[in-house]
């Protein structure tokens, strides 16, 4: 439909790590969710489908006895997304266990794609105008409990550090480095709490912008310029951004 009607399009699968401008997308936004959310052991190989919540596959692996993914519990998107942007949290991300991925172009054409054919970066690939549609993942075997254990330790860790229930995008810039995170450089320039009408540097964590009520996406985009030039003027380092704008 896309293709006969000339119209660009964009694909979402829980809209997280997302900035929707206040004009909105002109075209054709593809939804990925019930329908791609397949979920299969193979083995030690997990067959997830694109539309699959990422806590939820972290869970349902765990409970299964099998390490590898357990850390993403606290990736609020769709297995798809977190592909495509190698997605990861607590020392683990995707680049770690993905063997093979299935997708379609923009022809509609579906094919499968190696690990060996994808060059995965932090927080970026290779893969261009797709749709990962599925994957399959490798990975290990570990006790239920354990894995459990931990994950409950990583919950409570992101409730006490992060603004986890309040309407936010994500993090909003990307980490230039394990020892000076965007947090810690936005937090150094002195910039938590700044607030752009509703929208505000979290005070929990300042890689986090939440909506205070009645935030526009100008004033989040609005605020991010400031804390960008602020950051960089400050510590010396210019942070890119880690969440997507569309439209």
């Amino acid at each position: 439909m896309a293709q006969a009607r000339n119209l660009p399009w964009v694909v979402l699968g829980l809209g997280s790590n997302v900035l929707v401008k206040d004009s909105g997308f002109p075209g054709l936004v593809i939804r990925l969710g019930k329908g791609l959310d397949r979920f299969e052991m193979k083995g030690a190989t997990a067959i997830v489908g694109a539309g699959m919540p990422t806590p939820i596959l972290a869970r349902r692996t765990a409970e299964a006895g099998f390490v590898g993914v357990e850390r993403f519990v606290g990736i609020p998107g769709a297995v798809g997304g977190g592909i495509y942007m190698n997605a990861g949290c607590h020392g683990a991300e995707f680049s770690e266990v993905v063997t093979e991925i299935t997708v379609m172009d923009a022809k509609g054409k579906i094919k499968q794609i190696g690990r060996k054919q994808i060059s995965f970066k932090y927080r970026a690939s290779n893969l261009g105008p797709v749709i990962v549609l599925e994957a399959k993942l490798v990975l290990g075997e570990e006790s239920p409990a354990k894995l459990k254990e931990l994950q409950s330790r990583l919950f409570r860790w992101r409730k006490a550090g992060t603004p986890y229930d309040q309407p936010c995008c994500g993090s909003v810039f990307k980490n230039p480095s394990l020892t000076r995170t965007a947090g810690m450089l936005i937090d150094e320039a002195g910039m938590k709490g700044h607030q752009v009408g509703s929208a505000q540097v979290s005070t929990m964590h300042a890689n986090y912008f939440v909506n205070q009520g009645t935030a526009t996406a100008a004033d989040v985009q609005k605020l991010m310029e400031q804390v960008r030039k602020t950051v960089q003027k400050k510590t010396g380092v210019e942070l890119e951004p880690e969440v997507r704008v569309i439209g």
